[in-house]
């Protein structure tokens, strides 16, 4: 005290002051709900599946006895959680029509039971993936924004607390359950991973929405559910030890990930007055959830306060309210004690790992490549690898053909999404673009281009824009970008953006095996390989010596899996060509392997690998885990045969439904598998630009 000036002192004093006297109350404006079952209380009502419990006994202790889609007797926690802090005392569910912006300026829910953080777990039962949960909330956004006014919906969904409550279901309904989920492709640690890959990104995605307090919900111990009890074939009732220590394990790795508070109370069953907390209220209490508990069971006990559990899986309402007062007076109690002040002192966002913008994020997408990734440059040359007419882009917004050669958007367009960046890259040579839109994202993409220039130029009618123009137009990019944001600013998007690469396909299905004079009269195929990953690597080093430090390179796909492809094998039609994948294949190792040396060679250069052939076999081998019912043909035409111009509007064999089908036209992959392959890119890989 002896060392602090009057100056000091007096400004401690005025700040205790404030500190002291500013109102602690409606620090929250709004409750914002994502997330499963636990959390829903009623959007699955209005969609088409079996995931409900909008009938009765479900909702018996509700006010008024109605069963409104919450899987519970009563309330759920995050209906405990917003009366607590002076909002409604129940969260009205997005999709029901009998709400309107007034009810959900102050709460809303978009959470769907079933579901969970893989998109796989909802389409299981065909709910409402995390990622459509966002896509609501931002429709939210906008609807806030006109009840509100930009500023104070702003105010609302900054100040907001967001309540995430999901990650069960991918374990006991999709990892152990499902015949063919996810226990195929990953043991249990890389599943772990995999789920926390995908809560990073949403966390991620939320932040750049505007949320800034954040609470997310860890795993329930899962094997002392009432309905995992029951499967215990040699100890029935007990719990399945195995289950929660994978919840346990779990749990560990995203309290790592952030600073979180997992939910643990099934250890004080006397203490908080249940009498059983092995079997549900509803049924014989082990067995029963969603239709199986209906108001027939005459089994259903009669005073649900005795029980944790409502149905085999889901809480009772005095077990919800337990679960929200813990919330509140551990997690929670941040946001209704601190003043203003402190928020304005500490901006504490809880749970999340981020805390302000950071100069580590992505400010620009960066694209090169053929046509998996040009977003219409070729619209804008003498070639006929064109896509600027229907059908193409026929499910974009307004129905335009940009040049896409899909019946939507590309997984760049997902990708460049998923880091807050435009939902859909623009091309360099299009007009109506500037570089104020090209500072944040630009593509240089072009349709039929390959590593190799021999095979940009393979037909007088087809010559598209070669990898080392693509590349001449990038320099180009980079002094209109510095003389749009300067010098300095122009040298830190440069660095920090991310730069997409995807080509390769084209030099060996176009090049190499189709024409009579191209590159098979000059190579062997494992001579052809290494002359390609000499340009690769040649380009990915000039890359960096422009400047690029963030990297994605694609692999090849299954080449000899695309319905062109397919349709060539005169004997087996509609097989894939094993020796094209063979092909692929090996190419990527090698690719992989090279690209492991230019990351030891460059220095503060981080190159990641993309797995698109890892993807697609996965999507192809087991086309109804993604919800396609034929990966073997395309949607435009015939499906074998039409890309480009053959695939127009006078096609009458063109599909009605693209979301069926995996692929496009003979080559090109719908929106559908665009943005599973962007999907599974974030997890995979991108997250560790985030």
């Amino acid at each position: 005290m002896m060392q602090i000036s009057l100056l000091q002192w007096l400004l401690f004093i005025h700040v205790l002051i404030i500190y002291m006297t500013l109102p602690s109350i409606a620090k929250v404006p709004a409750i914002i709900v994502f997330g499963d079952s636990t959390a829903d209380t009623g959007n699955n009502n209005y969609i088409q599946t079996i995931a409900k419990s909008n009938f009765k006994p479900y909702g018996r202790d509700l006010q008024g006895g109605n069963a409104t889609g919450r899987f519970s007797n009563g309330r759920l926690a995050v209906d405990f959680i917003s009366e607590a802090f002076g909002l409604p005392n129940l969260v009205p569910a997005y999709l029901d029509p009998s709400y309107d912006m007034k009810e959900f300026s102050t709460a809303v829910c978009f959470a769907s039971a079933a579901t969970g953080y893989d998109n796989a777990t909802s389409d299981v039962f065909s709910v409402i993936p995390l990622w459509k949960e966002q896509d609501y909330f931002k429709e939210y956004q906008t609807k806030l924004k006109d009840f509100q006014g930009e500023t104070l919906a702003q105010e609302t969904l900054t100040q907001a607390l967001y309540l995430i409550s999901i990650g069960t279901n991918d374990f006991i309904e999709n990892y152990y359950t499902v015949p063919r989920g996810r226990s195929r492709e990953y043991n249990i640690p890389e599943y772990e991973d995999f789920i926390l890959g995908i809560a990073k990104q949403f966390l991620t995605s939320l932040y750049h929405l505007g949320a800034r307090k954040i609470a997310l919900t860890g795993l329930p111990p899962m094997g002392c559910l009432p309905l995992e009890r029951s499967k215990k074939i040699f100890s029935m009732g007990s719990c399945n030890d195995e289950y929660n220590t994978v919840a346990s394990d779990f749990n560990v790795k995203l309290k790592g990930m952030m600073d979180a508070m997992t939910i643990k109370l099934l250890i004080t069953e006397i203490c908080l007055g249940f009498e059983d907390v092995a079997v549900g209220c509803c049924g014989t209490g082990v067995l029963e959830m969603s239709y199986l508990c209906n108001s027939r069971n005459l089994l259903t006990c009669s005073n649900a306060d005795k029980y944790a559990f409502w149905d085999s899986i889901h809480p009772t309402e005095k077990m919800y309210k337990i679960i929200a007062d813990k919330m509140m007076n551990t997690t929670l109690s941040v946001m209704m004690q601190l003043s203003l002040l402190q928020w304005l002192l500490f901006i504490h966002i809880l749970i999340i790992y981020m805390t302000l913008p950071s100069s580590a994020k992505v400010p620009a997408i960066i694209v090169f490549g053929d046509s998996t990734a040009d977003t219409g440059n070729n619209n804008y040359i003498q070639t006929i690898a064109k896509s600027n007419f229907k059908p193409y882009g026929r499910d974009l917004q307004g129905g335009n053909a940009t040049g896409r050669f899909s019946n939507g958007r590309l997984a760049v367009d997902f990708i460049s999404e998923a880091f807050g960046l435009p939902n859909l890259v623009p091309a360099y040579l299009d007009p109506s673009y500037d570089i104020k839109e090209f500072s944040t994202a630009v593509c240089f993409a072009s349709a039929a281009t390959g590593y190799d220039n021999a095979t940009s130029d393979l037909f007088a009618l087809q010559s598209v824009i070669p990898l080392w123009k693509e590349l001449d137009y990038f320099k180009e990019y980079q002094t209109k970008l510095e003389a749009f944001q300067g010098e300095t600013r122009a040298q830190e998007t440069i660095t920090q953006a991310l730069y997409i690469v995807s080509i390769g396909t084209n030099d060996f299905i176009e090049n190499y095996y189709t024409v009579p004079r191209g590159r098979s009269t000059e190579y062997t195929i494992p001579e052809y390989e290494d002359f390609i990953l000499g340009i690769s690597k040649q380009f990915l080093t000039s890359l960096y010596h422009l400047g690029a430090r963030k990297i994605n390179l694609i692999g090849l796909p299954p080449m000899g899996c695309l319905p062109l492809e397919r349709s060539k094998k005169l004997f087996s039609i509609g097989e894939c060509n094993d020796e094209y994948n063979a092909v692929a294949s090996d190419f990527n190792v090698k690719l992989k392997k090279m690209m492991d040396v230019l990351h030891r060679d460059l220095v503060n250069a981080t190159l990641v690998y993309g797995d698109i052939y890892g993807v697609l076999m996965d999507v192809i081998q087991n086309p109804g885990f993604y919800g396609f019912e034929d990966v073997a043909v395309g949607c435009c035409g015939t499906g074998v045969l039409e890309m480009s111009y053959l695939c127009n509007s006078r096609n009458l064999l063109t599909c009605s439904d693209a979301g069926k089908y995996a692929f496009w036209d003979s080559i090109h992959p719908t929106e559908k598998l665009n943005k599973i392959i962007a999907d599974k890119m974030m997890n995979t890989t991108l997250y560790v630009f985030l």
